[in-house]
């Protein structure tokens, strides 16, 4: 925000109640937003303290669930109040996280996700988690709350013993899937998969949306709409030729962890929506699939294509993905696997199709660059340099995943075939 944002909330407050938005300039309204922030994590902090209270007098018989008040008195839905209630009870065992709400240094999604980290983790495991509370708002601090809520993931994966082998069992018991007839004669589908099964299914499935949605040439389409048909299609063998004939899973993981079956405090090992799964589940599926290199190694697959094409090719969007969760754009949580590539010096400029001149950018971001006059620079290590149209810095992005943590894209297909054990250079 801007720099002379104002850190104590009674002051923010006064300047907001004072001042005619109307009359701001970019510099103020930047400002602004940072009052607003500060202001918010009190009340935020505030609120938490006073969820707290009531959790206490409803144990002591005398009030209603915390949960209960909130939705009789804030006026919010028995989702929300108990999301609140969730927030209150992991602030209250995080003073470092609680502070940091308070002062407006971080937001209310950071403290939610350390609570949706918490739930259903042992007590033991939860107290260790929370014996490292100034690390985890120090962690808090200079993290988007998306990469916040992951690195409180891989914090949880280091201090369980067992990797999370007991977590990934529990969610294929958990794993349903039920139908049931609505009043108007529409079928409701509702499941729960345990992060393979889902991975596999919906690589299926966003696959034959692609297809159906570039078959209909109309990019505004429905994407849900389509994707029902797309179900459709997969289940009862429709459009049988551009039925997949294999589910496939795509696991992120470092050669490091890959190699020992250990977790270490950089390990990447994840699917490829970025759901964290055991060492032990990598290693399984690395017996029984392919193993496909994503950065340019013995295989000799070339990443770089010059000014050969113009799309980035697969190899291509497998390496950034290695490297970007979601769109480059400052703050940005769209999933790359919803990103266009951009190319940082315009094709049409003669800006080539490779690595060190791509991005995945999401289509709003992307519209901005292009529309918008925003102006992107990638230095040497992809760190992202964002202009605005007058020129001035709005932000300095450095590479999302470090390459040298991130080796191997590992591909599994169900067809029974022998692991190749070709880990990238």
């Amino acid at each position: 925000m801007g720099e002379f944002t104002r850190s104590d909330p009674a002051l923010a407050l006064e300047a907001m109640l004072a001042e005619s938005v109307g009359g701001f300039d970019p510099q103020r309204a930047a400002e602004a937003l940072g009052d607003v922030k500060v202001v918010r994590g009190f009340i935020d902090r505030y609120e938490a303290l006073v969820t707290i209270r009531c959790g206490q007098l409803h144990e002591r018989g005398e009030s209603a669930p915390a949960a209960d008040l909130h939705t009789r008195n804030s006026g919010v839905s028995a989702n929300e109040a108990r999301r609140r209630e969730r927030r209150a009870k992991a602030l209250a065992n995080a003073p470092a996280v609680a502070a940091a709400l308070a002062d407006g240094t971080i937001g209310a999604e950071h403290a939610d996700a350390l609570a949706n980290a918490t739930i259903r983790l042992t007590d033991n495991v939860k107290a260790a988690l929370f014996d490292l509370d100034d690390g985890v708002a120090a962690d808090a601090t200079r993290m988007t709350p998306e990469e916040f809520a992951k690195n409180c993931r891989d914090t949880i994966r280091l201090l369980e013993r067992d990797a999370g082998v007991e977590r990934a069992e529990q969610q294929r018991r958990e794993t349903r899937l039920t139908k049931k007839i609505d009043h108007d004669g529409m079928y409701l589908v509702n499941a729960r998969l345990h992060p393979e099964l889902g991975s596999a299914v919906f690589n299926a499935l966003d696959a034959e949306t692609a297809a159906l949605v570039k078959a209909g040439g109309d990019r505004s389409v429905d994407r849900s709409q389509v994707a029902a048909e797309a179900l459709g299609n997969l289940v009862t063998g429709g459009h049988r030729a551009a039925r997949p004939t294999e589910a496939e899973i795509r696991i992120h993981v470092d050669q490091q962890t890959a190699d020992t079956g250990k977790l270490h405090r950089h390990s990447i090992c994840e699917l490829d929506d970025g759901t964290p799964i055991p060492p032990a589940s990598v290693i399984r599926l690395m017996c029984s699939g392919v193993i496909v290199p994503i950065i340019v190694g013995a295989d000799g697959v070339v990443l770089n294509v010059g000014r050969d094409q113009r799309i980035a090719n697969r190899a291509q969007r497998r390496a950034l993905r290695a490297m970007y969760r979601t769109c480059a754009f400052h703050g940005c949580d769209m999933a790359f696997n919803r990103c266009e590539i951009h190319h940082i010096r315009p094709w049409d400029l003669a800006g080539p199709t490779d690595l060190d001149n791509l991005i995945p950018a999401c289509s709003r971001h992307h519209h901005l660059i292009h529309e918008g006059g925003w102006k992107l620079h990638l230095a040497p290590g992809r760190t992202l340099t964002i202009r605005q149209p007058d020129d001035q810095v709005y932000a300095t992005v450095p590479i999302q995943i470090r390459p040298s943590e991130k080796v191997a894209h590992r591909r599994r297909r169900q067809t029974g075939h022998q692991t190749s054990r070709a880990l990238a250079s």
